[in-house]
């Protein structure tokens, strides 16, 4: 899979917090009416410039920890992944529209319980205030996250078959002198369809999201774009 192409897709949600505190692409960000004018827009679904540049900057402060000032080359370079990933998640959401694919509040509060199961006491919250994030915009990203797995599932991982010899390649190569006699051979197994599927998912993943790109085209504001890669670090 194209790695810059598909950078928001499986990642699992107990490392997703930082990952997504600039990257709301849904949050009201700033007033001026340039940075509110559209960057990105994929038939309903749009990304603002202030939008934009939230995600840049929380993936610069990720890549380049601790950096004063960063090379405008690798600057732009990085606005580009980040076009690429915001991309994605557009034409993903209008995919679910289409398919009548949402995400519950079960499914999002129970999503959520997980992630905070990550942070002792009150540090999950201390997170989110140290990087100016509020709770109801990171679950709306977390919701983001739910909704591009349930589509990817729908349309990948559930319909990839995985044969008695996909397993039994995996044993030999993995488990050559036999299971472990504490474990469950049962569970195991299971882990091991699961991963399997999810294995051919991924191979098959850039050939269907070029057709998803190609049934839904990104609009990018040129205009807006070339001020945004000619800026400064």
């Amino acid at each position: 899979m194209n790695k810059d192409a598909t950078t928001t897709v499986w990642i699992d949600l107990g490392r997703f917090l930082l990952l997504v505190v600039g990257v709301l692409c849904f949050c009201a960000c700033g007033s001026d009416s340039q940075e509110e004018a559209y960057l990105i827009r994929v038939g309903t679904s749009t990304v603002t410039v202030a939008e934009f540049n939230r995600a840049v900057e929380a993936s610069a402060e990720e890549a380049f920890p601790g950096d004063q000032t960063i090379d405008l080359a690798a600057l732009n370079d990085l606005r580009v992944r980040v076009l690429k990933q915001l991309s994605e998640e557009l034409i993903i959401a209008e995919r679910a529209k289409q398919l009548n694919i949402h995400v519950t509040d079960q499914e999002l509060a129970a999503a959520v319980a997980d992630v905070k199961a990550d942070y002792p006491d009150d540090t999950f919250e201390k997170t989110l205030l140290e990087n100016a994030v509020s709770y109801q915009a990171w679950k709306k990203k977390i919701a983001t996250r739910l909704l591009m797995e349930k589509v990817i599932n729908k349309e990948l991982v559930d319909k990839v078959e995985i044969t008695k010899a996909d397993v039994s390649a995996y044993f030999q190569k993995h488990y050559p002198e036999g299971l472990p006699q504490d474990e469950d051979a049962d569970q195991i197994n299971e882990r091991i369809v699961q991963h399997l599927r999810e294995q051919k998912a991924e191979a098959l993943y850039q050939g269907w999201f070029e057709e998803l790109k190609a049934a839904f085209p990104v609009d990018v504001d040129q205009k807006q774009w070339k001020r945004l890669v000619k800026s400064k670090s």
